[in-house]
């Protein structure tokens, strides 16, 4: 699917089937990062390592998203497994099963909740470094820096039930 987006595509998210096979089945340079969710369940964690040993065997960047925490031990449960990834902790958060549970986008429950503002720093971090990245390149080819054309992430959704 990410290997037919041609030209100036911006950026691209992609909220992946749980489990390895999407990883799999990507071919290397699909993606500039694969974020891998886990959640703090032992299941969840070995799915995500998983996921992760795969995608960077292949060379991509993996991010970590240590999802649906209420503990330091959730935390600690997840770097044990996945601690040599950068690891962005999402705390439990109420607006998230909300918007789950009324079908809305988290964002627009609650714009302020942790776990929202934990994944728009992450977005903004990201989009940055594909800025940033896709001026570089350009540069290099003796372009005019500017936005476009860079695949920013695909996401891989561990879930203990996937």
């Amino acid at each position: 699917m990410l290997g037919e987006i041609e030209g100036e595509t911006g950026i691209v998210v992609a909220d992946l089937e749980a489990g390895i096979g999407t990883v799999l089945r990507m071919s290397p340079g699909t993606a500039d990062v694969v974020l891998v969710v886990a959640e703090p369940s032992a299941k969840a964690i070995d799915v995500a390592a998983r996921a992760a040993r795969v995608a960077g065997r292949r060379g991509d960047r993996v991010v970590v998203l240590a999802n649906r925490l209420r503990a330091d031990a959730d935390l600690e449960a997840i770097r044990a497994k996945l601690g040599d990834h950068e690891l962005v902790p999402i705390p439990e958060d109420p607006a998230i099963t909300l918007a789950d549970r009324d079908g809305l986008a988290p964002i627009d429950i609650d714009e302020d909740s942790p776990a929202v503002r934990t994944l728009v720093e992450l977005a903004r971090r990201l989009v940055a470094e594909s800025d940033g990245k896709d001026s570089a390149v350009k540069a290099e080819n003796g372009q005019a820096a500017g936005n476009g054309q860079a695949v920013a992430g695909s996401v891989e959704n561990e879930k203990a039930g996937g």
